[in-house]
């Protein structure tokens, strides 16, 4: 019996494999059976011009932005923060002295009492006696221009030296009733209710300036006392 020519590319069919002596063979199939011959295989080739997708276009990524520069401080700026730095070390300051001064408030006041109560009856005093000086002094120059020629008054001047004019007739000096009696009296002749109206009438009123030429008969003050011209 004849077998079917090989190509000579074909290796023969592989001989199924027999047991050993005294074992039994497995129970695998024979190779070849299920197996196509390779000449019934296709080969399969990858084109030569594969279609290749062009490529996404990508923007150019947009330059970094540099941050702009700090801008450099003011003066006017520097002088706000100098203002404020005085500022606050000036009521710092103010604070503290107003501390100071309620600490040391009612010390001070113990103080002021002590001195005072030593000091106060001699400055008290020097005061009063200061005063009654200025007084006497003032005193003492109102007489001496009071007593000089020019008012007519001198030490041992005779009232016959005085020179002398009519009485004059009062009239409405002022509405005090008993200073109207004593200036009719003047007026009538008694020297003495001159002298008396001159004592009891108010300062630079007309009862005085009244009493003062003794009822118009000399210059005012020009006699010491009316009584002088009798």
């Amino acid at each position: 019996m004849s077998q079917p020519p090989q190509s000579p590319d074909q290796d023969p069919a592989p001989e199924a494999p027999t047991a050993p002596e005294g074992r039994t063979s497995p129970g695998w199939p024979a190779p070849g059976a299920s197996w196509p011959a390779p000449s019934d295989w296709t080969v399969t080739t990858p084109a030569s011009h594969p279609e290749w997708t062009a490529a996404p276009q990508w923007q150019q990524p947009a330059p970094a932005v540099a941050p702009p520069p700090a801008a450099a401080p003011s003066p006017h700026g520097r002088r706000a923060l100098a203002g404020a730095a005085l500022a606050g070390l000036a009521a710092g300051a103010v604070g503290a002295t107003f501390l100071v001064t309620a600490v040391f408030a009612g010390t001070a006041e113990d103080i002021g009492r002590g001195m005072a109560q030593e000091f106060g009856p001699a400055i008290s005093e020097g005061v009063r006696d200061g005063m009654v000086e200025a007084a006497e002094e003032e005193m003492s120059l109102y007489e001496d221009e009071f007593m000089s020629e020019d008012y007519g008054w001198y030490a041992g001047g005779p009232g016959g030296d005085v020179e002398q004019f009519p009485p004059v007739e009062p009239e409405d000096l002022g509405p005090d009733e008993v200073l109207d009696e004593y200036a009719q009296s003047c007026f009538a002749g008694e020297y003495q209710a001159c002298d008396d109206l001159l004592y009891e009438s108010p300062p630079l009123s007309a009862y005085e300036e009244y009493a003062s030429t003794c009822g118009g008969r000399v210059k005012e003050y020009a006699v010491p006392a009316c009584t002088e011209l009798e």
